[in-house]
């Protein structure tokens, strides 16, 4: 299997991943070194040594509100601004003026960058709201990320492996120490989280069936049949009496009944589908895996929490392919009389791979400069250190971190 991954690396190759990415300031971490490894959990430990003097030395004031700053404004607080920075390490800004010069805006995309922000080099309120968390806050990212990282750098020695970061919406396919592959993803809304996975891909599935979780039967696709009886012929849901029973025709239904609720559906296949055309099967206690998605849409957007709990994948056919031993085309080439006859096909994959997915919102990269991201779901406390120092701003409150998107699939 670790041949046919470094042999399928030139049709995957992580500049083309990057290159998909071109539109978007937003860069692959840490120039594709891979997010667990002995070199990474190295870098992050004196990480947390140095935050751990920055806090010992009282850390860093917070930046007063105030209108958005850009390069050619005098402010005051851009002395504050500068101060800032150079208790994390900047000292390309090591001096008190009120001037924001081009040095400053080169260095204020620089922390954007390392901070999953948008590089404008402007001082607006999301990026003030970064600057404002507490070293404290930092030092615990730092310090909980290296704990993960150890824990699971046993499990990613000696074979090729899939990862996904959810805090940075990011995948990675390892081997040998190499990045194979990059590729943005879409990962669970705050009340839907994807969670910590150990799981074994053991194939792939080309034009899957979608089995509705009850669930999301239940909030999402019931009162959507009670507005519109249509609603299940144009997603082409199809209504059974039990998972593997009868199919039972919607409109013999009394959808308005409490009884509704124990009916079940499934999606057939298709690109309408809400898997797409892709779905990775990686069996595991909590039902959720990686797939395709109609809604590409998505992946346009900095921040990406809005599945119900499964990853969607932006690169699938070159994740596929890499599983497979093939490339993204061959992939897509045995896709075309599926989709003509809609029928669903099992590949199953030669020798299964790992996949983890984890929660590093703190981590190294190969300048040696610290990263950090949203503390998406609270498991770092970021949120409670900024409120022993005043209300979080609203871009960091839950669900307000990110654009909101109704949308029913996994």
């Amino acid at each position: 299997m670790l041949g046919a991954l470094l042999g399928a690396l030139v049709a995957v190759s992580p500049a083309r991943s990057l290159a998909q990415d071109a539109t978007d300031q937003e860069a692959p971490t840490a120039s594709y070194m891979p997010f667990v490894g002995s070199q990474s959990l190295g870098w992050t430990q004196a990480a947390i040594e140095h935050y751990r003097r920055i806090e010992a030395a009282g850390g860093w004031q917070p930046i007063g509100k105030g209108p958005q700053l850009r390069a050619g404004d005098v402010d005051e607080r851009i002395v504050a601004v500068r101060r800032r920075l150079v208790a994390e390490g900047d000292d390309s800004v090591a001096h008190a003026s009120e001037q924001f010069d081009g040095r400053l805006e080169d260095a204020l995309k620089a922390y954007q960058r390392r901070n999953g922000l948008r590089a404008s080099g402007v001082l607006n309120g999301e990026t003030i709201a970064s600057l404002n968390v507490p070293a404290s806050a930092r030092l615990a990212q730092l310090t909980n990320s290296a704990e993960r990282m150890a824990e699971l750098l046993p499990h990613t020695q000696g074979r090729p492996y899939v990862l996904v970061n959810v805090p940075s919406y990011e995948l990675q396919v390892v081997a040998q120490g190499q990045v194979l592959l990059y590729s943005r993803v879409v990962v669970g809304k705050t009340a839907t989280q994807t969670p910590t996975v150990r799981a074994t891909i053991r194939a792939v599935d080309l034009m899957p069936y979608w089995h509705v979780p009850p669930g999301i039967a239940e909030r999402a696709i019931i009162p959507a049949v009670r507005k519109d009886p249509t609603y299940l012929a144009r997603e082409r849901i199809r209504v059974f009496s039990a998972w593997g029973g009868a199919e039972i025709d919607p409109a013999t239904v009394n959808w308005h009944a409490p009884q509704a609720s124990r009916y079940v559906f499934r999606q057939d296949p298709g690109p309408h589908n809400a898997l797409g055309l892709v779905r990775i099967d990686m069996p595991n206690n909590f039902t959720v895996y990686m797939h395709d998605t109609p809604m590409k849409r998505l992946f346009s957007s900095r921040a990406r929490p809005f599945s119900a709990g499964c990853v969607r994948v932006q690169n699938i056919f070159s994740l596929a392919g890499l599983l497979l031993g093939e490339d993204e085309l061959a992939v897509q080439r045995r896709l075309e009389p599926l989709l003509m006859s809609g029928t669903k096909t099992t590949l199953k994959v030669t020798t299964p791979v790992p996949v983890y997915f984890t929660y590093l919102t703190a981590w190294v990269d190969r300048e040696g400069r610290a990263e950090f991201r949203h503390d998406l779901y609270g498991k770092d406390g970021v949120y409670a250190h900024v409120a022993e120092a005043g209300p979080a701003p609203a871009a960091q409150r839950g669900d307000a971190w990110h654009t909101r998107v109704f949308d029913l699939s996994p």
